[in-house]
């Protein structure tokens, strides 16, 4: 009996260790995790409400102010609705402050945290797991953002939880899908390039090989999902009269736009040129951690990979007489491996030379090889590393591609950074083991060093960040509280101003953007065009000859109109998109030129088409401008033109930008008798222009499109139709008159325009203006 008993007595004890290693000690992680984090979000709140609010934090909180009931009558409701609809909840307990959406990003952030610490513990052990996600707290990209009331880390938080619930989905309960998929629906509406998360969850679901088995929970996920999206389609339809217009602006990440942008970066290696600057600021321990990190992340995966190569090596290692079924499984891997070289070579080839989502599709199939590779290795969790390899790549990809690169979009890769990292950390510790009654003291040890360094580095930040108020917000809160006072009634004034969301949010009033121009002239234009009362403006250099300044307030200047200075121009319209951006600079701001709308409350879309518009709406106008338009019905749109021309107003058309399109494609089409081709010109092309016109003797640019052909429409009259040409260049049409009735159609080739105004070239412009304006 007492043999027997001394055998039980150790099994208890080891019951007890595994209770407590298993449950106890992931526990008080937790907590201990919670409670830093949570000070650490604290910390950084503090700091933001004396800073002030960030310039998107404004429209946040203004969004918020909307789902509350309580509008101020400004609102960009084309935001992303997720986080002003969180804060809505506050505001409608009477808790408008501006920290409110500070706090509520704080709480996002420790809820994101702690969802990377359970995700990790899937991978990695306790410690290891703890580690990595105040390694991704601690991160200075992530401390910058946090609590500024934008969207980025709130959207990371939520993808984690959604990617974590996913895991679940396949390795627990299919009952987590229907947690999954809603999660990742919110965190797209926090932020709709989270939309891009499809890509890693596509790959772990068909690696998981259980999307047959789990298919009826799947679609209750997704219906689930719908439900969490369908009150923000009924209320993008009731504001923008669009329900998916916002929602695909995720896909409008343009390689190649954002060029004139002061965060332009055309090289694709942007993050990783600067990837230590996210891992640690500048501060006493900084060059040590980075050292460490980088050390843990390259070595780790060096062993990691070494390991992969030498198991599979191992498995296909045989000892006498090879079978029938071990030589078909050779062949298979080296098909598999045949794929996996063309996908890589693919990849590699057409990064940041094709569309991003080509490349992130190219990713996805070379990731999907890799597991085919790999996937009867044991010991290795290769489906959860693909998973966290793609989610890296997914907004390396993306955000590599795009033309505008801020620190700010590390953010979404950050979360799947520190996993490598702690994954390399874990292969080391693996490596070199020094256990003490089962507890890896190897881990512990490098585990306590590298919390050491980043919690001392996290405390530094947060004291050398800066603690006064930013001198935007200041400014806009005395120049608002002084203009309380000196105009009660200017909530029934058009306000302008080039920070308008800072000056809407705190004269709770519906204040105008101002645009933004290269030629200042363009600023008094833009003010008396749509008879503005006031502008308030942090630059001082304008020349507003048409409005007054009336007070000023550190960078802050107010200016109020004075009719009597106000100029007179005649007034015409635009019909399309683009041309509203450089047209009137064009014309020497001699006309106020108004893009047309149906109302107040239609849709951009809405307002391109021509046949929206009824005849008496366009005869209000001296001169219609039609360019990148679109119509329902071609032959009703014709004949507007032509009633218009009829009835003395004067058409300006350039083709140039209908010449393919969803609602129109004009090439080898015609329209209007005329027969539109697209076609090209030569750089150097002879020049003719009729002698009757005043500027005459003009010298052209270049016909080039960043040193390549320049294209454009091209004209031919169709029919009996009659057009005068009065600049040809090698006899085709640049610009033509065609009379009709008592007005004209001025036609106008080559996106001319458009040539004058990025070449500068003031003789083509001065052309264009003589010959709209009638000087000959």
């Amino acid at each position: 009996m007492n043999n027997n008993s001394d055998t039980v007595i150790p099994r208890d004890k080891k019951d007890s260790g595994s209770i407590f290693k298993k449950y106890i000690v992931p526990c008080i992680l937790l907590v201990i995790l919670t409670l830093i984090v949570s000070w650490i979000a604290y910390q950084r709140v503090q700091i933001q409400i004396i800073m002030g609010p960030g310039w998107d934090t404004y429209a946040f909180l203004a969004n918020a102010l909307e789902f509350a009931g309580k509008s101020i009558g400004y609102a960009e409701f084309d935001r992303p609705p997720f986080m002003s609809f969180i804060t809505s909840f506050f505001f409608q307990s009477g808790n408008i402050h501006e920290s409110t959406i500070f706090y509520v990003d704080g709480g996002f952030f420790v809820l994101g945290v702690i969802g990377l610490y359970l995700f990790l513990k899937l991978r990695f052990d306790s410690i290891q797991s703890f580690t990595g996600a105040l390694l991704f707290a601690s991160s200075p990209v992530v401390l910058s953002w946090l609590g500024v009331g934008y969207t980025d880390l709130a959207s990371v938080a939520l993808s984690i939880w959604a990617l974590y619930f996913l895991v679940l989905s396949v390795e627990k309960s299919p009952w987590f899908y229907y947690l999954a998929f809603p999660v990742a629906m919110m965190a797209f509406l926090t932020r709709y390039t989270a939309g891009l998360i499809l890509f890693p969850m596509i790959l772990y679901i068909v690696i998981s090989r259980k999307y047959l088995s789990h298919f009826k929970k799947m679609i209750g996920g997704i219906i689930a999902a719908f439900m969490v999206l369908l009150p923000f389609l009924v209320y993008n339809y009731q504001n923008l009269g669009d329900p998916i217009g916002p929602f695909l602006l995720f896909f409008s990440g343009s390689e190649s736009s954002g060029a004139e942008s002061i965060a332009f970066e055309p090289s694709p290696l942007y993050y990783l040129a600067n990837l230590t600057s996210y891992i640690a600021s500048p501060g006493e321990y900084s060059s040590l951690i980075v050292y460490l990190i980088i050390i843990l992340l390259l070595v780790g995966l060096i062993i990691y990979f070494y390991d992969l190569i030498r198991e599979k090596l191992m498995r296909n290692r045989v000892k006498g007489k090879v079978s029938k079924i071990l030589e078909i499984e050779r062949t298979g891997t080296k098909i598999k491996l045949i794929f996996f070289i063309i996908f890589f070579l693919i990849f590699i080839a057409t990064f940041n030379r094709i569309s991003y989502m080509a490349s992130e599709v190219v990713f996805l199939l070379l990731s999907y090889t890799v597991f085919t590779l790999l996937k009867d290795i044991k010991g290795k969790k290769i489906e959860i590393d693909l998973l966290f390899l793609v989610w890296f790549m997914t907004y390396f990809i993306f955000h590599s591609t795009f033309a505008v690169k801020v620190d700010r979009y590390f953010v979404t890769m950050a979360p799947a950074f520190s996993y490598f990292v702690i994954l390399g950390f874990s292969e080391i510790s693996s490596k070199l083991k020094l256990k003490i009654k089962d507890v890896n003291l190897t881990s512990w040890f490098i585990s306590l060093i590298v919390l050491f360094l980043i919690i001392s580095s996290t405390v530094s930040y947060l004291q050398v960040m800066p603690q006064n108020e930013d001198y935007v917000v200041r400014d806009s809160k005395l120049a608002a509280f002084w203009f309380e006072q000196y105009d009660p009634e200017y909530k029934n004034k058009v306000i302008y101003s080039d920070v308008w969301p800072a000056i809407s949010w705190y004269l709770e009033s519906d204040v105008k953007p101002m645009p933004t121009f290269k030629d200042n002239r363009a600023f008094n234009h833009e003010l008396q065009k749509h008879n503005v009362d006031y502008y308030f403006t942090v630059y001082g250099n304008r020349n507003l000859t048409a409005y007054d300044q009336i007070t000023q307030f550190g960078t802050f200047s107010i200016f109020k109109k004075n009719p009597d200075k106000f100029d007179n121009k005649p007034k015409m319209l635009y019909v399309g998109k683009n041309w509203q951006n450089y047209l009137e600079e064009v014309l020497g701001f001699q006309s106020y030129i108004y893009s047309a709308k149906i109302d107040e409350g239609s849709s951009k879309n809405d307002n391109l088409f021509l046949d929206n518009y009824s005849l008496n709406y366009i005869e209000k106008y001296d001169t219609l401008f039609l360019y990148n338009f679109a119509w329902h019905n071609q032959s009703k749109a014709e004949n507007l033109i032509l009633d218009y021309a009829k009835s003395g107003g004067t058409v300006v058309i350039d083709l140039s930008g209908n010449l393919d399109g969803i609602y129109y494609g004009l090439d080898n089409g015609v329209f209007l008798d005329m027969l539109v081709q697209r076609k090209s010109i030569k750089a150097q092309p002879e020049i003719w222009i009729n002698p009757d016109i005043e500027s005459s003797n003009v010298s052209f640019s270049p016909f080039l499109s960043d040193g390549a052909t320049w294209y454009g429409a091209n004209y031919e009259p169709f029919r009996e139709n009659k057009i005068e040409n009065i600049v040809t260049a090698d006899g085709k049409t640049v610009i033509g008159i065609q009379k009709v009735g008592k007005g004209k159609i001025i036609w106008i080739g080559y996106n001319l325009v458009w040539h004058s105004f990025i070449t500068e070239n003031m003789g083509e412009r001065k052309l264009i203006e003589d010959i709209i304006f009638g000087r000959n």
